[in-house]
């Protein structure tokens, strides 16, 4: 009898389920696949490897559709991470895992660099950096080494770090300077004399020929912008 009861129970709950949750469950394998292709799509354009985890195959949804990828929110896009699969139209979201490894690239000295030597462009080179290896000061990108100055030696083959660089001195102490005052409207120039070194995109104390000292920013050019 209470086998009876409890079928007649069952048939009964079944009966009163929406159509939508009897519908069949997604296919996990295709909702990874999604993951997979938006990521390969997301890292297509740098230097890394990385895997799709499995979701949990005790986890069901109802079958989907069109389902949408996208990072996890405040998820980083490298190291151990997610991917959200979710399914706008029904309203549910699974999160699926993902491990990144990026092959990261650092400026490294083709010969040994002096401190206040000026990098050349065939003084450096890019190569991969090992995983595991202290690269957070490491310049990665040619552009930010070349034509910059060293502030500290460094040997043939050895890193270039952010903290032996700096920009060359475009204007140095007691150098004759155009000084360029900009407003709205108007622009007028002087000459005046640089009260310290300078790189472009530093401030620079100008001292004026009538004495008057003011302080601008230093162009690439040499001259010294002061706005008003």
């Amino acid at each position: 009898m209470k086998l009876k009861i409890f079928t007649l129970m069952a048939a009964l709950a079944a009966a009163l389920i929406p159509a939508p949750l009897l519908a069949a469950n997604q296919d996990l394998s295709r909702l990874e696949e999604t993951a997979r292709k938006f990521v390969a799509g997301e890292l297509a354009q740098r230097k890394a490897r990385w895997t799709i985890g499995r979701v949990d195959r005790r986890l069901a949804v109802p079958a989907c559709d069109a389902l949408f990828a996208g990072w996890a929110q405040g998820a980083r896009q490298t190291g151990s991470t997610f991917v959200d699969v979710s399914c706008p139209s029904l309203g549910w979201s699974l999160r699926v895992p993902v491990s990144i490894s990026e092959t990261r690239v650092g400026v490294v000295a083709n010969r040994a660099l002096r401190a206040g030597e000026t990098i050349g462009p065939d003084d450096v080179r890019l190569v991969d950096m090992p995983e595991g290896s202290a690269t957070q000061t490491v310049l990665g990108d040619l552009s930010l080494a070349v034509g910059q100055t060293m502030t500290s030696g460094v040997p043939a083959g050895g890193w270039l770090r952010s903290f032996m660089v700096k920009a060359p001195v475009v204007v140095k102490m007691n150098q004759r300077v155009k000084v360029l005052a900009i407003g709205e409207g108007f622009m007028v120039s002087a000459d005046g004399t640089a009260m310290a070194n300078a790189a472009a995109g530093d401030s620079v104390p100008v001292r004026m020929g009538a004495g008057r000292v003011i302080r601008g920013t230093v162009r690439e050019d040499g001259a010294v912008i002061v706005v008003f």
